[in-house]
């Protein structure tokens, strides 16, 4: 009889496989109802929902917030459920949600302060725009190693005709690019939620072609 370790390892390498993935998260399912408290075991499932090409964003959303509520010293749980939630499932301005983002904000660490800033100026940017360039501020402020919330503000202010401080910003956050790849040598890590966090939100690794078009608008 495998130990969780070893189921754990089983379910990963399944993932790796897209004619696999969905087996691979219905067993991390039950290996989180028979170890639902270890940290682990949560962590595999999220990370298998949120893989390619089988993302199921809602219920990662959902057990990110499950996950929170056992292990409440682990913000960055909550802090991308807010931003799958806010950003792939239900991207709708909703006072009461800003609220209860807000009331946790003293609870966060700075990188999940961080996230949930973005995620906010994210929710406000068409239907509140006033309120998107604060919010990114915020996001920097609280976690400047992120490239994306540089980029993000440098087109915003490119988009409203202040283009030269448009261009310190995204000049900004490409210094704080770790790599580049392409289709043809992608980079070598295993999906998880923090691989997510670090490339998806974060930007820290981007397609050279991305990297490019941001250097133009940089010159």
């Amino acid at each position: 009889m495998m130990n969780i370790e070893q189921e754990i390892q089983r379910i990963q390498t399944m993932a790796r496989s897209s004619k696999q993935l969905y087996l691979a998260i219905q067993d991390a399912k039950k290996l989180v109802r028979e170890y639902p408290d270890e940290f682990i075991a949560w962590t595999t499932l999220i990370s298998a929902e949120m893989d390619t090409p089988e993302e199921d964003y809602e219920s990662a959303s959902k057990h990110l917030f499950e996950a929170f509520d056992k292990f409440p010293e682990h913000s960055i749980f909550f802090a991308l459920g807010v931003y799958l939630e806010s950003t792939f499932v239900c991207p709708v301005l909703d006072e009461t949600k800003i609220e209860k983002i807000e009331s946790m904000l003293d609870k966060m660490d700075a990188k999940s302060k961080g996230i949930l800033y973005y995620s906010m100026a994210n929710l406000h940017q068409f239907e509140r725009p006033d309120q998107y360039e604060p919010y990114l501020l915020k996001a920097i402020a609280e976690y400047p190693e992120f490239p994306h919330y540089y980029l993000d503000l440098g087109l915003y202010y490119i988009s409203n005709e202040n283009i030269e401080k448009g261009k310190l910003y995204i000049k900004e956050g490409l210094l704080r690019v770790k790599e580049c790849f392409n289709e043809a040598s992608p980079l070598e890590f295993e999906i998880s939620l923090y691989t997510f966090i670090d490339e998806e939100i974060g930007g820290l690794y981007m397609f050279d072609e991305f990297y490019k078009e941001y250097k133009e608008m940089s010159s």
